[in-house]
């Protein structure tokens, strides 16, 4: 195993955790948004824009 600048390191591995953390933070926002945004167009529209789970696809 590689010898690392211990306080370094670890600060560096911290830096990295974090901004993994605020990048997870930020695509669940994005994620959720996206669900509300096709929930209200199914509402609006009254179509079904997401797949049900259990459901056949289509042989077109």
């Amino acid at each position: 195993m590689k010898k690392h600048n211990q306080p370094a390191y670890v600060k560096a591995l911290e830096e990295r955790l974090a901004a993994t953390e605020a990048e997870n933070k930020l695509l669940k926002r994005k994620a959720e948004a996206f669900e509300t945004a096709i929930q209200i167009a199914e509402k609006q529209f009254q179509i079904p824009i997401l797949k049900k789970s259990g459901t056949k696809p289509s042989t077109n």
